[in-house]
């Protein structure tokens, strides 16, 4: 072994180093730890904005189900009305005049 080694030097330059590894490490963690938790609450945000849209898409569903049931039943009871106006006439019974502003298609009036 020479003797001009400076065993002190190489220590201190080891342990330099490996302080220097160790900090950088540290800065690394960190770094990854933001990054995850950024990507945490855009994961939330997304989740929340999917979450969001599905419930918005069942309500409209379910709106349309409303309307299809609803028009449904006005054209059965629209249909009921007719059957029985038509009993009426034929038994020459003839049903009051509609209220102003609703169409009669049986008798429509001539527009000037």
């Amino acid at each position: 072994m020479p003797d001009d080694i400076n065993f002190v030097a190489i220590l201190v330059a080891c342990l330099g180093t490996g302080g220097l590894g160790l900090f950088a490490r540290e800065i690394a963690d960190i770094v990854s730890k933001v990054r995850r938790g950024v990507s945490t609450r855009e994961t939330n945000r997304r989740n929340d904005i999917i979450g969001q849209r599905d419930a918005a898409l069942a309500r409209a569903a379910d709106q349309e189900k409303r309307a299809d049931h609803e028009r449904e039943k006005r054209i059965a009871w629209q249909e009921h009305a007719g059957r029985l106006t038509f009993q009426l006439r034929v038994n020459g019974v003839h049903p009051d005049p509609l209220p102003d502003g609703v169409e009669d298609t049986y008798n429509p009036r001539k527009q000037d």
